[in-house]
């Protein structure tokens, strides 16, 4: 069913408007159509709207339909003087015409605004050019253009806020903030907000980290958030019970002072690590958490030698060898088979791919084959990528999107 069909439908009566409580069939219908005709939808008719923006449909839809989800993200880059962040979006399933536009200029705020996390089709962003007192945080769907300004946060710093939403759980999110304690400069406190609630609150006690905590790059997995550092500690918050514990890391490598992170991050319900620190750093893993927390293993073994050879740009000459590779990883896509179930340990027929950025071009590597192709910027971005200016984005840098039809 295409867009075409919705009108030819007709159910915007008097007569039909009464039963869509009653008419199972109709929702049958609804929960099958991709997510463009759904945005479409809603703009039939009022009716139409109140079914489409209902919880309890939202979280039907979108635990029937996990694949119409887009996958892609948003680069973004910070310019000096400019108002607004700079921002491509890459898309990855060829779904070019209902992925976002690359700009966040319809949230209307005089600072401008960047982003500062992303969850299934949520994103935080928040004024850019400003003091901390005065900055304002948003919730936004870009899809719809749909966004609401959070409560003011009461606290000197915000070392990192994160949303963490699963549409196929529930239709709900909650916004965690890592924030300065009144004990220490060493203590943080965590602030929940959920809408139900409308406010923020404290959860549990402060506690100690370190400043080299990446609590800007949180990542929402198997219902909890997770921190890496670059020392020994890593931290995990679970969502639901308000938990806080330690996640088991690998141990840093001999005779390096601090962890040299390449990639954190989560893709197809699997929570991924690479850690890169050579001598050669074309030859790494990439790490999977096993979803009890026992600790990492080894999911692929990644050679780009090959890849260097072809581009011969991403070689630095007359350097050391730990220098010489110019590459950054973007993001990991782990696209599930048909055969593959969840807890199942072994997978069928998966896709796995890692984005990677080297001087004037993205590329995809095929983590199973080792296989790489050139990826093409979709986004219709004005400014090329500059071969000269050497890596212009890092995984720190990237905020995964899903174009998932939730409401907020």
């Amino acid at each position: 069913m295409d867009d075409q069909t919705i009108p030819s439908l007709n159910l915007c009566n008097k007569q039909s408007l009464t039963c869509f409580g009653e008419n199972d069939v109709m929702v049958e219908i609804l929960t099958r159509l991709p997510i463009k005709s759904i945005l479409k939808a809603k703009c039939v008719c009022k009716s139409w709207y109140r079914l489409l923006s209902d919880p309890i449909f939202i979280s039907d839809y979108s635990r029937q339909n996990p694949h119409l989800r887009v996958s892609g993200f948003y680069l973004q880059k910070f310019l000096f003087l400019e108002l607004f962040s700079e921002l491509r979006f890459i898309v990855f399933d060829g779904q070019i015409d209902i992925a976002p536009e690359p700009s966040l200029s319809f949230i209307e705020d005089e600072e401008g605004v960047c982003i500062r996390h992303s969850c299934n089709g949520l994103l935080i962003c928040c004024s850019f050019r400003c003091h901390e007192e005065d900055r304002i945080y948003y919730i936004c769907m870009p899809t719809t253009k749909q966004y609401f300004s959070l409560p003011r946060l009461d606290c000197r710093t915000v070392f990192g806020i994160n949303i963490a939403f699963d549409p196929s759980k529930s239709p709900h999110f909650h916004v965690i903030c890592i924030c300065d304690s009144e004990i220490s400069d060493h203590h943080r406190h965590i602030k929940l907000y959920s809408r139900d609630r409308e406010s923020w609150r404290i959860s549990g006690n402060p506690f100690i980290a370190a400043d080299d905590m990446l609590f800007n790059r949180g990542v929402f997995w198997n219902g909890s958030l997770h921190w890496v550092g670059r020392g020994d500690l890593s931290l995990r918050f679970d969502v639901e019970r308000e938990l806080l514990h330690e996640m088991p890391m690998p141990s840093i490598h001999e005779g390096w002072v601090e962890r040299r992170l390449g990639y954190f991050g989560e893709s197809g319900g699997h929570l991924y690590l690479i850690e890169i620190y050579g001598p050669h750093t074309t030859v790494f893993d990439v790490m999977e958490m096993k979803r009890d927390y026992s600790g990492w293993f080894v999911k692929y073994h990644v050679n780009l030698n090959a890849m260097a050879v072809k581009y011969p740009g991403m070689v630095r000459e007359h350097v050391q060898q730990i220098h010489r590779f110019i590459f950054s990883i973007l993001h990991l896509i782990h696209r599930r088979g048909e055969g593959e179930g969840e807890g199942e340990e072994e997978e069928e027929d998966e896709e796995s791919f890692m984005v990677l950025h080297i001087p004037g071009m993205f590329i995809s590597y095929n983590l199973v084959s080792g296989t790489f192709m050139e990826l093409q910027d979709t986004s219709g971005h004005h400014r090329p990528l500059n071969k000269c200016l050497g890596l212009e984005y890092t995984w720190e840098g990237v905020h995964p999107y899903s174009n998932t039809h939730c409401y907020i």
